[in-house]
């Protein structure tokens, strides 16, 4: 079973749950991770507890707020584990995408996620001058 991690400096990671939840319903297999609050300075130890708690024939995606911020590099320190996974970067556009296509292949889900969340990003006043019909 894929299980989602979503990590963020602050409730980032909370709100941006919610979200999803309002649009897509309840997601069982995701779970956020707001570092920095309540005046826990150091994830490292619940880094290493998610990890290790997770079931061996689980995979764990993880999606983080900023590439190379401290919670995505906590992260990075799992990488050469074949079941975990850390995506940096997160919007929504990404996670909707995740749980949609949540039962496809891991890499090829995270690659076309990936590539949808990027093309969602658009600078609106480029289009403004274009009829509805195009985009």
């Amino acid at each position: 079973m894929k299980r989602f991690v979503i990590a963020s400096h602050g409730n980032f990671a909370a709100g941006i749950l919610d979200s999803v939840e309002l649009i897509m319903g309840k997601q069982d297999n995701f779970e956020p991770l707001c570092a920095y609050r309540d005046g826990e300075n150091d994830i490292k130890e619940r880094v290493k507890a998610l990890i290790e708690g997770k079931a061996p024939e689980d995979e764990l995606i993880i999606v983080t707020d900023v590439f190379k911020g401290s919670v995505n590099n906590e992260f990075m320190n799992y990488t050469n584990r074949k079941d975990v996974h850390v995506v940096a970067g997160m919007n929504l556009s990404l996670l909707l995408e995740l749980v949609v296509n949540q039962d496809e292949d891991t890499d090829i889900m995270l690659r076309d996620a990936i590539k949808t969340a990027q093309e969602t990003i658009v600078y609106c006043n480029d289009k403004a001058d274009v009829q509805d019909e195009d985009f």
